[in-house]
Order: C-alpha cells, then structure tokens, then sequence
C-alpha cells in the first residue's frame, strides 16, 4: 500500500511539471478562488506531512523504533489524503 501511494505521488509530481508555469498558477488560483475550503486543506495537510517528516527525522538520529514506525504510519496517512484532495482538484 505504501509503495502504491509513492507511486500515485510521483506520477502526479510528473503531471505536474510537465505543466507550464502559467497553468500551475492559473490552477492554484482557481483551486483558491473557487473552492477555498479545500485549498486550506491541502495546506493544513502539508505543513503537517513537514512537521511529521521533521519529527521521523529527529526519531531516526534518536534510533526509537517504536515511535518511527507509528509516525510513518501516520505520514502514509497524510499522503494517502493529501493525494485524494489533489486528484479532485486535478480532475475538476
């Protein structure tokens, strides 16, 4: 599952650069304009994913287990639903 969710964000990753520049700002704007709501979700996902990608990075040096694998659980999760918001918005 894991494996699958990288792949579906790197393959969005690849659809998005081949985008202009014009059309990514044209995008995020109407993503902004038009459905405000989900655009602040997608930021409030991703400045969590940052704070949980810093945390299993602080647990890694720390070398705890335990708490590493709960926290890539829940970055998976963060990924799995941030993706679902960006398909939507793509496929709008």
């Amino acid at each position: 599952m894991h494996k699958e969710i990288e792949e579906r964000l790197a393959e969005l990753k690849e659809k998005y650069k081949q985008l202009p520049p014009e059309k990514k700002a044209e995008l995020e704007r109407h993503i902004k304009r038009k459905n405000f709501l989900n655009y602040k979700k997608i930021e409030l996902i991703k400045s969590e994913l940052l704070r949980l990608e810093a945390r299993r990075a602080q647990l890694e040096l720390c070398d705890k287990e335990k708490e590493l694998g709960l926290i890539e659980k829940k970055i998976s999760c963060k990924k799995e639903k941030l993706l679902r918001c960006l398909d939507k918005q793509m496929i709008k």
